[in-house]
């Protein structure tokens, strides 16, 4: 799959690239070899019961790649965002003293914010591809900014620059490093 392998690659690169530069912001700060802080936290402890994160991990991979992978549709969708909805009640209102639970919390956030967008975005557009809404709508052809809100039920959107990651017909050119001036990718087409 060359999209995946490009986003990969370029993850890897750019997060080693951060990497970098934050262990130097850190040493230059003297915070080198500094003591892990103590987490100290205002959440009540949950009265909810506990579910094994290791299953709601795999759980959730699963539905991320089957669901809201390469081919996308708006009923799985719904679906998908019931299933954060309950994984999200017994899971974010704990706290883990494991880096465990604070992945798959992150991978909530993350994979509710994915599937709100992608439920959102009832069109198809470069790599995101809805199979019941199988072409580009121009009304689209924007950025769409979610804000933690109670009940975010659309973000608010943003114009795109003219020509920026798009040639016309709604399909990205550009890598997301290459927009920040990286060397150029592969340049993938749908």
């Amino acid at each position: 799959n060359r999209l995946a392998s490009n986003s990969l690659l370029e993850g890897l690169v750019l997060g080693e690239r951060a990497g970098r530069a934050a262990a130097e912001a850190a040493g230059a700060a003297g915070c080198g070899n500094a003591p892990h802080a103590r987490i100290v936290s205002d959440i009540r402890p949950s009265d909810r019961s506990a579910l094994d994160m290791a299953d709601v991990r795999s759980s959730l991979r699963a539905v991320m790649w089957r669901q809201v992978g390469i081919v996308r549709d708006g009923d799985r969708l719904d679906e998908v965002e019931e299933m954060f909805d309950f994984w999200s009640r017994y899971t974010m209102d704990k706290i883990f003293d494991d880096t465990q639970g604070w992945e798959v919390q992150n991978l909530l956030t993350v994979g509710a914010l994915i599937t709100r967008s992608a439920r959102w975005r009832e069109e198809s557009r470069g790599v995101h591809f809805r199979s019941d809404f199988p072409e580009a709508e121009p009304a689209l052809r924007c950025h769409d900014v979610w804000q933690r809100t109670a009940h975010a039920e659309a973000p608010r959107r943003e114009p795109v620059a003219d020509g920026a990651g798009d040639d016309g017909d709604g399909r990205a050119l550009r890598s997301i490093g290459e927009q920040a001036g990286a060397a150029p990718a592969a340049a993938v087409r749908s």
